[in-house]
């Protein structure tokens, strides 16, 4: 075979290939990774407003203690912010958040009664804190027991309803 036949193939056999790659469609693109499931969003949300509770409730707590020095201004912010949060937390339970990566205990759905009926007072008890905190000038009895109480309240549902 010649020069001029090998090339004349050689050229022949490279545009029926880009002919055959120009024809060939694309790839799929990689399926993006699936979000969250419902059930993981409802864990999530439950976790951001324990968070909310925790920033707001923990400096009070510690003016409670004498750990840290009462400022009427930031007491205020700190126990309002805590007494709306405190309405979210009962939301924070549909019956599709009952298993996933969460320390919630099943007995928050089986003995729903008793969950509410705890969550009711921890909404009772920040009402409480907030209208103490907004009469008040110093860290004084009244206030620590407002503390106390809703201290209680969490003390109450995470030894009843919360794994360690």
């Amino acid at each position: 075979m010649s020069k001029k036949i090998q090339i004349i193939t050689a050229l022949t056999a490279l545009t029926v290939l880009g002919v055959a790659l120009a024809q060939t469609p694309p790839a799929a693109p990689a399926a993006a990774p699936a979000g969250p499931t419902p059930a993981e969003r409802a864990i999530e949300y439950r976790q951001a407003v324990y968070k909310i509770v925790a920033g707001n409730f923990g400096p009070l707590t510690q003016v409670a203690q004498g750990k840290a020095d009462f400022n009427a201004d930031t007491a205020r912010k700190n126990a309002t912010r805590l007494a709306q949060i405190a309405g979210f937390v009962g939301d924070a339970y549909p019956d599709i958040s009952k298993e996933g990566k969460t320390r919630a205990l099943p007995a928050i759905w089986s003995n729903r009664a008793e969950f509410d009926a705890i969550v009711k007072d921890f909404n009772t008890h920040t009402k409480t804190l907030s209208d103490v905190v907004e009469n008040s000038s110093s860290a004084g009895t009244e206030l620590k027991a407002a503390v106390a109480a809703v201290g209680n309240d969490c003390k109450t549902c995470h030894e009843k309803f919360r794994s360690k």
